[in-house]
């Protein structure tokens, strides 16, 4: 990308701020919100961080609040109408002499290019594609893809994605690959922690602990997970099963649990703020979903040292490295999602090895801080280029 070698050439102090305005729809504590509070939180000094929260969930505010960056708050519910609230947005920008603009999804791409087609030369804007865009009409797909073309740089964060979004189309600005990183110091294992907590979840050592994190709705495919543990269970009275997440589902899955004869069997959380006492119990982490972007739930699982096995979809092959570092499945066979749990179940040694892999994986090529190295140099160098002009 252009600028790179002037950006590697300056001395640090010479450098003016890179000043970023993330534009949110929410602050929901989901995966792309709980990344953007990573930003926050890690980001160097040498970046300004601001944040534009346009929709009504303010869960995480307190926790933004705690960080270096600046948050605003207007609500924009049609960016195409509210123009007095796009121009609060404009005016900010224009306050703070924001230089990199980004934006996570098509009402916020629309509020961005406001902000692209107001100031022009002066800001310079990134788009990220992070979901499969499985929640939008074709006219809403067709809009973005044609709104891309005003953009400066496009980011996925996952090849997958951008094999499956981007495939053979040309886009106008570049595209780059940054995958989710994750936390591996505070998702480590703990021996300690994997006592204690299994102590009070009432989970002795001789019960093998499957788990998922994951919110419970259809795309998720709870009814496979709940299906295969009652065959396990006739197999393995040890077993047990604990889901960590709340969503639209979560009744019709306890009452399918109950129907399954598994109430004794199977602990349901609903939402949790931290899932790492729980994923602390488990001997094997699964995730069984049609979709998947870059999953942070399985990251963290690996990241803190727990066999995996999960649906071959979306960016799991490569964080699985193709299954080396965790067992792959389609999630419509259930015979090989049976079968790789049953071989966890019964080889400890080989749980052990997936277990290690993974976590050494998260390490070299996943984490937090590879993440956050690779999106300063991407906003410095954007950046940067408007300094050359």
């Amino acid at each position: 990308m252009a600028g790179a070698e002037l950006l590697a050439d300056a001395p640090a102090a010479t450098r003016s701020p890179t000043k970023v305005l993330f534009l949110a729809c929410g602050l929901a504590p989901a995966g792309l919100e709980s990344r953007l509070l990573e930003f926050a939180r890690r980001f160097p000094a040498t970046t300004e961080v601001h944040v534009c929260v346009i929709g009504d969930d303010l869960t995480l505010l307190e926790q933004f609040r705690k960080t270096r960056a600046s948050v605003v708050i207007i609500p924009i519910r049609r960016p195409y109408t509210e123009w007095g609230q796009v121009r609060k947005v404009l005016a900010y920008i224009r306050q703070h002499d924001i230089t990199v603009v980004n934006s996570f999804d098509l009402k916020t791409l629309l509020v961005a290019l406001a902000a692209k087609l107001r100031f022009w030369r002066r800001t310079r804007l990134v788009h990220h594609l992070v979901s499969l865009l499985d929640g939008l009409r074709d006219y809403h797909k067709r809009f973005l893809w044609s709104a891309l073309r005003y953009t400066d740089l496009v980011i996925c964060n996952g090849y997958a994605v951008k094999e499956y979004l981007i495939g053979s189309r040309t886009l106008r600005p570049p595209v780059v690959v940054v995958p989710n990183g994750v936390d591996c110091e505070y998702f480590r294992p703990s021996p300690e922690a994997r006592l204690a907590e299994r102590a009070r979840q009432g989970f002795t050592l001789d019960h093998f602990v499957l788990g998922t994190v994951a919110n419970v709705r259809s795309v998720k495919n709870y009814p496979l997970l709940l299906h295969t543990m009652r065959r396990l269970a006739g197999i393995y009275p040890h077993i047990r099963l604990v889901c960590v997440g709340g969503g639209p589902q979560l009744a019709e899955m306890q009452g399918l649990a109950q129907q399954l004869g598994l109430r004794d069997r199977v602990v349901f959380t609903g939402q949790v703020t931290d899932v790492r006492p729980w994923v602390a119990t488990f001997d094997a982490f699964a995730l069984c979903s049609f979709q998947e972007g870059c999953p942070n739930a399985l990251m963290q699982a690996m990241a803190m040292g727990v066999a995996s096995m999960s649906s071959n979809v979306g960016e799991v092959p490569h964080l699985t490295d193709g299954g080396k570092c965790g067992l792959l499945f389609e999630p419509t066979n259930g015979e090989t999602f049976f079968a790789a749990i049953s071989r966890l179940v019964d080889d400890e040694a080989y749980r052990a090895q997936l277990a290690a892999a993974g976590r050494e994986r998260m390490e070299k090529h996943y984490s937090n801080a590879k993440m956050i190295d690779s999106y300063v140099t991407l906003f410095d160098t954007a950046s940067a280029e408007l300094q050359r002009r």
